[in-house]
């Protein structure tokens, strides 16, 4: 089995003469978040020029009408405009790492996408929702941490409620390191849709989970292994380099972890769809 350095070394040879290309997706990330950002700024600035309230606190977005409204366009912006756009990404670098031609990829996308658009949702959407399900009882030990230590402070505090309260620290502590495990157990599924976008969401969870088996370490390590640059993504401009350095890593990391799992569909469906297409 590849040494961090050594999956890191293949990620950076693989990047190779696609610097630029890489840059290029990283430019197009970076740009549809800002451009988001700004029309957000823009959508505040015209409701109070109208003498609209319109807020970005969860109060305002769960508890009015419009905010509950406009929470459900952004989530579904998310859901079928920026996971598909990222699932493309995301395989655009996977060509990249193993050399094929990426235009070709983004073509048979583009004249399939009724397809392979609401699998690329599902395939993003479902591990997310399996995430927030795992999540959902931090919530409740979370609650209990700011009632009985925050909202009841300025009463005396009963033998009951410092039961609670310390069994809610305890709960929120152990069922985090529970929902980290999952989310690592589960962590190979993107690649292995990506690799094969017929097949189904549950059973790459479900391959994904038996593969990292025992490897939540190895996951670890190799994670940990990149805060070395956590400073320069404060300096921003360095993340149009970093990127698409972590994507090819990362991929080196998934086929590293997938061994013989590691079965790229994409170039059989794309020369069987330019046969037929002609």
């Amino acid at each position: 089995m590849l040494t961090n350095k050594e999956i890191k070394a293949k990620g950076l040879t693989k990047l190779g003469g696609h610097w630029g290309t890489g840059i290029a997706l990283t430019v197009f990330k970076v740009s549809f978040i800002l451009a988001w950002v700004l029309f957000e700024m823009l959508l505040y600035r015209i409701f109070d020029h109208l003498g609209i309230e319109y807020s970005f606190w969860p109060s305002y977005l769960t508890g009015t009408h419009f905010g509950r409204f406009m929470t459900l366009i952004r989530i579904l912006v998310v859901l079928f405009v920026a996971n598909p756009e990222r699932y493309i990404l995301d395989r655009i670098y996977l060509d990249l790492f193993t050399g094929r031609n990426y235009l070709e990829t983004r073509r048979y996308i583009q004249h399939n996408s009724r397809q392979i658009h609401p699998k690329a949702t599902f395939s993003m959407m479902l591990p997310m929702l399996l995430k927030l399900i795992v999540l959902s009882p931090i919530f409740l030990s979370l609650y209990g941490i700011w009632y009985w230590g925050f909202s009841q402070k300025d009463r005396a505090l009963t033998t009951l409620g410092l039961f609670i309260f310390m069994i809610s620290i305890g709960f929120t502590i152990v069922w985090t390191g529970v929902f980290i495990h999952y989310c690592i157990s589960i962590s190979l599924a993107k690649y292995i849709m990506l690799l094969n976008p017929r097949a189904n969401v549950f059973d790459a969870c479900d391959l994904s989970m038996r593969i990292m088996d025992g490897k939540h370490g190895r996951y670890m390590s190799f994670l940990f292994s990149f805060a070395k640059f956590i400073p320069l993504l404060l300096l921003f401009y360095p993340i149009f380099l970093l990127e698409p350095y972590f994507k090819m890593c990362w991929c080196a990391f998934a086929q590293e972890m997938l061994g013989s799992y590691w079965l790229d569909k994409y170039p059989v469906m794309i020369q069987r769809w330019n046969k037929y297409a002609k």
